[in-house]
Parts: structure tokens; C-alpha cells; sequence
């Protein structure tokens, strides 16, 4: 190379980046972002290779994963994982493994197959359910939802749904946003395929709640049968709770299932909701928040195929009583007369519920994002848990402020509570994303995010007034592009942005953001904490966000 030519080179790239980032083909955050990476391996030197943070010895991960030792000595001498050198405290050579690695070999093979007896079971339930002459055609509905799933006229629609918001969404930092026009107009025209009368007796039930998917033609329902069931589940559950003559319907509905499965009733509707999906996978589901909370067992229950799962939480409500327990809940909690009951029951009739119902941040459908999503140890693999450290702050500080002085002694020790409990979960890899401004768009949006599926949240008020959520199945993306296919200019940007909603990207900016200090890493997944060290380290963290957040 000669002295000459290197300025054409160095031009050359130059305008190659502002060509990127003025025509939007990158968001020019994370071009920014790229090029200072570039420049920072450039003088460090490009030999050194990036090891995982979460190395762990082939015991230690076989341990923690629920596999044998020699499965793992095996993964290792096939090449199917990696291994890493390091020098343990004795100074040898000892190769260590990933345990996000293992998990995801662990269960690569072992995806939780469609139980033989699942269908007789919901038949029995579904057929127990239409004794009541106003639950009968909803569960016609469900049982033809089951067999023939969403149909691929809702398919060549949700793909065109999904491009409207990867259109909107591609553009320049602080001109993002969710849907164009049409693309409202399209989210609210997809049809239900669950349809249920929201005027009378069940459909008033799951309407007061907040359960049902309203489109502009007027018809209300579920968009699968999986959510249909989920919503059964609310229905027995808080809706049970609720005072009115409609929840006579969630006492049938618990009683009901009871009857078919015991006292594991609550489980077992989860995994009725799993199987539903897994029939008929849907590509895309729209989701009002309660479905949102009730949809996370389901979720993670499809991502224990591959181990490891990410949430960016804006509102973490593992530190934040009110964003885990829920409005009722709470206040039974801070009034000091909760008793050992299921996580999600309160007092019927609780003047709480009125409130909590159609606000989400307080809705009594949260416990069940986190005790029975989650937290729930009966799902195998990595969860890895990051949320902002602002708005945590904000939040305490702000809810603190609203509570008589006597509650916020126990609120605060609730709090502590509240985080020890998640930092107890040894599968559970807790995050926050310190920097005010760093919890970008993307992290706000793609709220839950596995090698499967992908959960995006809808802020926009336009939009939330449809769903408060769309659930993506990771094979439908080819299809999103597809529906580019007329113009290629539109087909490359939607191929640029549609791995905005890849596992892969999220999980490389997760692994970025620590490795950069953006994101601190406040509990490895690695970690087995004790009750005592959970509190203490849980402590530290509550004290510090007070002292942050005193006038």
C-alpha cells in the first residue's frame, strides 16, 4: 500500500459511514457505537478474543443445569460447545465452560413435546365449562381455534402488520416510532380467531378485566386459542376476586378445572396454554397487558428449548412491590394482614381491585409474570433480567412519596424482600442499565426476547389502545421480508431491521453493554446466593437507590 492511496482509504470510509447513517440503513446510534468499538480494537490489537462472563467448571455447570458431568465432558470433545482456558487459584490450566452454552445444549433436544393426555384433559374441561349456557359458545370457539389455528389469511396479515412497524420504527434516533398510520389501521383490522361477545355475562368478565383484543370491525376475542385459555385462567383467578354477579363465571371456571386437574389447576391451564400454541404455533399474537403477565409462563415454557431468555424491563418489578405484587396484593402486604394464600388471591370485593384493574402498572395480573413466569422453577434455563436504574429510582421514590409516613418503613422493606426473593433464583441473571439515557428504544420495546419468539411492547398511545403487546415467532421473520418483495429498497431496509427482533442481536448488545459498562451486572447467573447474602446484597441495592433519589 502507498502513501497515496491511504487518505482515498480513510476518505472512502468516511463517507461510507455518513452514507449509512443519513440514508438510515443504520441507526446511527449504533453506528456511532460500532465505529468506537472499530477504533477501540484497532488500537488494542484484533487478536484478543471476547471470553463469556459467565465461565463456570464443567462440574459447576452440570450442577446447575441438571445434567450429568459426562453429557458435558461429551458436548466439549464433540465440538457441540466450547471450552475456555483460565488458571484457577492453584495455578492450573483448568478449561471452564459457558453456562448460558450448557443450558442451551441441555435443552436443545429436550423441547417439552405435546403431552399425550393434553388434549382429553382440555376436552373434559372445555366440555365441564359448557354446562353454563354463557360460557358454551366460547368454548366451540376455543376447541376450533385449537384445530385449525389463526389461518394463513391472519398470517399474510401479520406479516404486513410487522413490516408497518419495522417501517416506523427505522427511523433516525428520536424519530422512531412505532406504526405508521396504516399500520394502526391494520393492527386493529386483524380479526380475532377466538370471538366473544363482550356485551353480555362471560364477555363483560374478560372485558372489565381488560382480557379481550378489540378490533375496528367491532368483534372482540382472542387472537389464539392459547390466549383464549390464558384468559379462562384470568377469569378463574382475579376475576374470581372481582366484585359483581360476572364473577360467578370465574368461580365455575376454577371449579371447573379442579375438577379435571386438582389442586394444580392453576399449572396445569399454563400448560394447556403452552400445548395450544405448540399444535398450532401462531405467528403473530396480540396481547392487552394482563395477557402480557398471564402470557409469561407460556413464553418462557417455549424458551426452555434453548436455554436462556432476556427481559429489559423499563419498570422492574423485581425491585418495585407494586410492579410484582400488583395493587391489591400490595395493600394487603403493607396493611399487614396477607396471609398464606395463592400469590395471586386477595379479598373479594377488594376495594384495591377497582383501581388496579385498568391501570397496568398496578394491575393484580403482575404476580403472574413473576410467580408463575419467570421465577417458576419448573422451567429449565438461563433468565437474564435487565431493567433501567433510572426509572427504578424514579418509581421507588415517587410511590414512597404517595404512602402515608407509617407504610413506607414496610415499604421500603418490602422492597428488599421483593429483590432478595428474584436474587435467590440461581437461574436468574439480574442486570440494570445504569445510565439514564442508555435504555434506548429498542430495550423499551422488545420487552422479552428467547431464540423462539420475541414480545414487543407498544407504548404508543395509538397502538396501546389495540394491544399493550405482540408476541413474534422467530420463524416468521423470512415472511416479514417476503412482504417486501415488490420494491427492493423497502426489502433491504426491512432486512436491516427485522434483526431488531432477533435473539442473537439482543443477546450481543446485552453481552456489549456489560462488557462496556453500561449495563452493571448486579447478579450473575452463575451465582447461588444464600437467603442472607440475597437480603444483604438486595439491601445494598435499596439503600443506595433512596440515598440517589433523596431531595
Amino acid at each position: 500500500m502507498t502513501g497515496n492511496s491511504e487518505p482515498s482509504i480513510v476518505l472512502s470510509l468516511e463517507q461510507l459511514a455518513l452514507a449509512l447513517g443519513e440514508a438510515s440503513a443504520v441507526p446511527r446510534g449504533d453506528l456511532i457505537r460500532a465505529l468506537e468499538r472499530t477504533a477501540e480494537r484497532l488500537r488494542m490489537g484484533t487478536t484478543r478474543q471476547e471470553q463469556p462472563t459467565d465461565l463456570v467448571s464443567q462440574a459447576e455447570a452440570a450442577r446447575s443445569v441438571g445434567v450429568t458431568r459426562q453429557s458435558v465432558n461429551q458436548w466439549v470433545r464433540k465440538g457441540i460447545i466450547s471450552s475456555y482456558r483460565t488458571t484457577d487459584g492453584n495455578g492450573r490450566r483448568a478449561p471452564l465452560v459457558s453456562l448460558a452454552e450448557i443450558s442451551i445444549a441441555a435443552n436443545r433436544w429436550r423441547a417439552e413435546p405435546v403431552a399425550s393426555g393434553f388434549r382429553p384433559q382440555l376436552s373434559s374441561f372445555l366440555e365441564l365449562l359448557a354446562e353454563s349456557p354463557d360460557l358454551a359458545p366460547t368454548t366451540e370457539t376455543i376447541s376450533a381455534a385449537i384445530d385449525e389455528g389463526p389461518g394463513p389469511q391472519h398470517e399474510e396479515d401479520a406479516a404486513h402488520v410487522l413490516r408497518e412497524f419495522l417501517i416506523a420504527a427505522s427511523g433516525t434516533e428520536g424519530r422512531q416510532q412505532e406504526f405508521t398510520q396504516t399500520g394502526v389501521q391494520m393492527l386493529g383490522g386483524l380479526r380475532p380467531a377466538v370471538t366473544i361477545d363482550a356485551d353480555h355475562g362471560f364477555g363483560r368478565l374478560l372485558d372489565d378485566m381488560e382480557l379481550l383484543i378489540r378490533s375496528s370491525d367491532g368483534s372482540t376475542g382472542f387472537d389464539t386459542a392459547s390466549a383464549a385459555v390464558l384468559g379462562l385462567l384470568g377469569a378463574a383467578t382475579v376475576g374470581a376476586r372481582t366484585e359483581g354477579e360476572e364473577s360467578r363465571y370465574g368461580d365455575h371456571i376454577a371449579r371447573c378445572a379442579e375438577e379435571v386437574w386438582g389442586e394444580d389447576w392453576v399449572r396445569r391451564l399454563f400448560d394447556a396454554a403452552f400445548h395450544a400454541d405448540e399444535l398450532n404455533p401462531p405467528a403473530v399474537t396480540r396481547y392487552t397487558a394482563p395477557l402480557v403477565y398471564l402470557g409469561c409462563n407460556r413464553f418462557m415454557r417455549q424458551a426452555q428449548a434453548d436455554g436462556v431468555s432476556i427481559t429489559y424491563a423499563a419498570s422492574p418489578g423485581a425491585i418495585l412491590p407494586q410492579s410484582y405484587h400488583g395493587g391489591p396484593v400490595l395493600s394487603e402486604l403493607l396493611a399487614g394482614h396477607r396471609h398464606a394464600v395463592p400469590p395471586w388471591q386477595f379479598e373479594k370485593g377488594s376495594e384495591a381491585v377497582r383501581t388496579a384493574l385498568h391501570r397496568s402498572t398496578k394491575s393484580p395480573f403482575r404476580i403472574f409474570n413473576f410467580e408463575y413466569g419467570l421465577f417458576d422453577d419448573s422451567i429449565h434455563g438461563v433468565r437474564r433480567y435487565c431493567f433501567s436504574m433510572a426509572r427504578a429510582q424514579q418509581e421507588l421514590r415517587s410511590f414512597a412519596e404517595q404512602l402515608p409516613r407509617t407504610e413506607r418503613t414496610a415499604y421500603f422493606e418490602l422492597a428488599v424482600e421483593t429483590l432478595a426473593r428474584v436474587l435467590e433464583k440461581p437461574y436468574v441473571e439480574v442486570a440494570a442499565v445504569e445510565p439514564p439515557n442508555r435504555f434506548d428504544w429498542w430495550k423499551d420495546h422488545l420487552i422479552r426476547c428467547s431464540p423462539r419468539e420475541t414480545l414487543i411492547g407498544l407504548r404508543g398511545e395509538r397502538a396501546r389502545k389495540i394491544a399493550h403487546g405482540l408476541l413474534v415467532r422467530a420463524t416468521f421473520l423470512p415472511q416479514v421480508l417476503d412482504s417486501g418483495d415488490g420494491d427492493l429498497e423497502l426489502r433491504e431496509r426491512l432486512r436491516v431491521y427485522v434483526k431488531n427482533l432477533n435473539f442473537d442481536l439482543t443477546d450481543e448488545r446485552y453481552r456489549d453493554d456489560l462488557a462496556r459498562g453500561t449495563t452493571r451486572l448486579i447478579k450473575s447467573a452463575l451465582e447461588d446466593l444464600s437467603r442472607d447474602a440475597a437480603l444483604a446484597r438486595a439491601e445494598t441495592e435499596v439503600i443506595a437507590m433512596t440515598a440517589r433519589t433523596s431531595p
